[in-house]
C-alpha cells in the first residue's frame, strides 16, 4: 500500500514539474499563431491601400502565361507572401513552345519562298549561260536578288517594329512597377535609397529610348543596307564594315549599360546600408527610451515593417517576371529568324547563287545587334529590381 502511495506521489510531482513547460509551449504556439494572424492582417491592409491600377493594367496588356494573366496583381502578391509559386512549369513550357512555334510558322512561308527563288535563279542562270550574254545573266540575278531582298526586308521591318514596341514596354514597366516599390521603401524608412532609385529609373528609361531609337536601330538598319550593297556584286566588299558596325553596337551597349549598372549598384548598396542603420537606430530608440511600452512598440514596428518588406519583395518578383516575359517574345523572334536565315543560307549555298547565300548569312549576323541590346536592357532592369528587393531588408529582417 505504501508503495502505491509513493508511486502516486512521484507521478503528481512529475506532472507538477512538467506543467510549466507544457503551458509555455501552449502559450508559445498561441503566440506564434497570433503573430502570424496579425502579420496577415497587416499585409492585407497594405495590399489594399496600395495604388496598383497602373501595374494591373500593364500586367493585363502583357503577353504572359495563363497563370499570370488570369490573376490580378493583388492575388499574385498574396500568393508570393504565402510562399506559393504563381507559375506552373507545364504552363511555362507550353507558353514558350507556343511562342516559338508561332514565330517559326510566321516566317516559314517567306523562308521557303526565298529558297525556291534562290534555286530558280541558279537553275535559270545555268540553263542560259551558254546562250545569252553575261550582262543578261546579271540582270536575271538582280531580278531574283531583288525578290529575295524584298521578302527579307518585310520580316526585318516587323522585327524593327517589335523592337520599338519593346522600348515602349520598358517605359510602361518603369511607370507601373517602380512607383509602388519606391512608396514601400519610403514607408520602411528607406529615404536614402528612394532618393537614389527615383531619378536613376527615369534616367534609365531615357537611356533605353535614346540608345535603342537613336543608336542601335540605326546601326542595325545601316548594317542591313551594307549587307544589301555588299552582295550585289562579287567585286563589292562590305564584310569589314558590317563587322565594324556590329562591334561598335556591342561596345556602345556594354559601355552605357555597364557604367549605369556600376553606379546604380554602388549607390544602391550604399543607400541600403545607410537606411538599414537608420531603421535599426529607430528601433533601438523606440525600445530603449520609451518607458514601459517601448518593447511592445518595437515589436509592433517589427510586425508592420515585416509586412511592408513582404509586399515590396513580392512586387519586385512580379516585376522580374514581367521583364522576363517582356524580353522573351522579341528575343525568340529575332533568334529564331537568325537561325532560320543561317539554315536557308547553308541550303542555298551549294544549290543556288552564292551572293544570295552570303546576303542571308550577313543579315543573320546583323541581328546580333538587336539581341545584344535587348538582353542588355533586360539584365539592367532585372538587376535594378533585385537591388530594390534587397534594399531596406537589413534593418527589418
Amino acid at each position: 500500500m505504501k508503495r502505491h502511495v509513493i508511486v502516486l506521489l512521484l507521478l503528481v510531482l512529475l506532472l507538477f514539474l512538467a506543467a510549466p513547460s507544457f503551458l509555455s509551449a501552449g502559450a508559445e504556439t498561441t503566440s506564434q499563431a497570433e503573430v502570424e494572424a496579425e502579420l496577415g492582417r497587416e499585409v492585407e491592409k497594405y495590399i489594399e491601400s496600395l495604388d496598383l491600377s497602373e501595374f494591373e493594367a500593364y500586367l493585363t496588356s502583357l503577353d504572359t502565361p495563363t497563370d499570370l494573366s488570369k490573376r490580378g496583381v493583388r492575388d499574385l502578391i498574396r500568393a508570393l507572401v504565402k510562399g506559393e509559386i504563381p507559375l506552373d512549369a507545364t504552363n511555362l513550357l507550353s507558353y514558350f513552345a507556343e511562342n516559338a512555334l508561332g514565330a517559326l510558322s510566321g516566317m516559314l512561308a517567306s523562308l521557303l519562298t526565298v529558297m525556291i527563288i534562290a534555286v530558280m535563279s541558279s537553275v535559270l542562270s545555268g540553263l542560259t549561260s551558254g546562250f545569252v550574254q553575261k550582262q543578261t545573266i546579271e540582270i536575271v540575278h538582280y531580278v531574283f536578288y531583288t525578290l529575295v531582298v524584298s521578302l527579307v526586308f518585310v520580316k526585318v521591318g516587323a522585327i524593327v517594329k517589335e523592337c520599338r514596341a519593346f522600348c515602349d514596354g520598358v517605359s510602361k514597366l518603369t511607370d507601373s512597377v517602380f512607383p509602388p516599390l519606391i512608396t514601400l521603401m519610403s514607408a520602411l524608412g528607406g529615404g536614402v535609397s528612394s532618393s537614389i532609385y527615383k531619378p536613376q529609373i527615369a534616367f534609365f528609361t531615357a537611356i533605353i529610348s535614346k540608345v535603342f531609337g537613336s543608336v542601335i536601330l540605326p546601326l542595325f538598319i545601316a548594317s542591313i543596307a551594307f549587307c544589301l550593297i555588299g552582295n550585289l556584286s562579287s567585286q563589292i566588299k562590305m564584310d569589314k564594315i558590317q563587322s565594324a558596325i556590329r562591334y561598335s553596337s556591342t561596345l556602345i551597349v556594354s559601355t552605357v549599360f555597364g557604367l549605369f549598372l556600376t553606379y546604380l549598384t554602388i549607390a544602391g548598396i550604399t543607400g541600403g546600408m545607410v537606411d538599414g542603420v537608420g531603421i535599426k537606430a529607430a528601433k533601438f530608440v523606440l525600445s530603449g527610451y520609451v518607458p514601459i511600452l517601448g518593447g511592445y512598440l518595437s515589436q509592433g514596428f517589427d510586425l508592420i515593417s515585416a509586412g511592408c518588406v513582404l509586399i515590396k519583395n513580392s512586387i519586385g518578383m512580379i516585376g522580374i517576371l514581367c521583364v522576363i516575359f517582356m524580353i522573351m517574345k522579341p528575343i525568340l523572334h529575332v533568334t529564331i529568324y537568325s537561325f532560320a536565315l543561317k539554315l536557308v543560307a547553308s541550303f542555298v549555298q551549294p544549290l543556288g547563287d552564292k551572293r544570295i547565300s552570303d546576303f542571308l548569312y550577313s543579315v543573320s549576323n546583323a541581328t546580333k545587334i538587336l539581341v545584344t541590346a535587348i538582353l542588355g536592357s533586360g539584365f539592367v532592369m532585372i538587376l535594378t529590381l533585385l537591388l530594390m528587393i534587397v534594399s531596406c531588408n537589413v534593418g527589418v529582417l
